[in-house]
């Protein structure tokens, strides 16, 4: 093996324990693995299927559309870095509400994005990369590859935790600003695509646009309750949680049960 085709092979090793390791860890801390398997289902549905499909027709098929948006490089990445905020976020919510509706609590939001960014490495980042010429792959880039994907992870938590607060308290406003932070942090990656910004530059402000969404979401991740909740009807809860917050639940629960009678 090359000393390029190395670099290679310990940049997909990384990425691939990024999603691996997220997984045990969520396994060994919680007892439901729905939330995880939601995220891959919506990543699949929404961003492979259903961006892909509506991306593929609008640059192919539609005529004046096509013409216009192939015609401007800068109208191909609004375009793309738009649908792909629109299509994951509203995956994100449709899942929420067809999927994980009767949940509560922070984690839920947190094993979407494990599941998404799971199912976005297995299919957009491992075999792209085992196919790139190693002639072409270095240290510096497997060091900006590995980056690139770390700070994706974090960006796809902070969205997840977005949505979720968005769907749980009813804020249309959120929802739609998670679309336009999504796409805003994208456009880096796309003027790079398109060769409009240089490797670094485009990473280092990718970095900043998700640094900028992760603590814009800490915030409502403080918030919310610790653990997984599943209820059971609108006056009991199974609760997946366990120590301090259980407790406060089951004080909730007592206070509401009083107030009642």
């Amino acid at each position: 093996m090359t000393d390029r085709g190395l670099w290679i092979a310990v940049a997909a090793a990384t990425v691939f324990l990024m999603g691996a390791l997220s997984l045990l860890a969520w396994r060994r801390k919680e007892t439901d693995m729905r939330p995880v398997w939601m995220g891959m289902l919506g990543f699949f549905g929404f961003a492979v299927i259903a961006e892909s499909f509506f991306e593929l027709i609008c640059f192919t098929a539609l005529g004046p559309v096509t013409r216009a948006l192939n015609a401007s490089f800068a109208r191909l990445i609004v375009f793309s870095c738009l649908c792909a905020g629109l299509f994951e976020e509203s995956g994100r919510l449709w899942i929420y509400r067809t999927g994980l509706a009767e949940h509560e609590g922070r984690a839920v939001a947190a094993g979407y994005a494990i599941g998404h960014y799971t199912a976005e490495i297995a299919a957009f980042c491992l075999w792209p990369l085992l196919s790139r010429p190693p002639a072409v792959f270095g240290a510096s880039e497997a060091g900006l590859f590995i980056a690139e994907r770390a700070l994706a992870c974090l960006g796809h938590a902070a969205l997840s935790v977005l949505v979720w607060e968005a769907f749980k308290k009813g804020k249309r406003g959120l929802f739609f600003l998670a679309i336009f932070l999504h796409a805003l942090c994208d456009a880096p990656i796309g003027m790079l695509k398109y060769g409009l910004l240089q490797p670094l530059l485009a990473r280092t402000l990718f970095a900043c646009g998700v640094t900028v969404l992760f603590l814009f979401a800490l915030r409502y991740w403080q918030k919310m309750p610790r653990g997984i909740m599943i209820k059971k009807g609108a006056e009991s809860s199974d609760l997946l949680c366990e120590g301090e917050d259980h407790e406060n639940v089951l004080q909730e629960q007592e206070n509401k049960e009083i107030q009642g009678v």
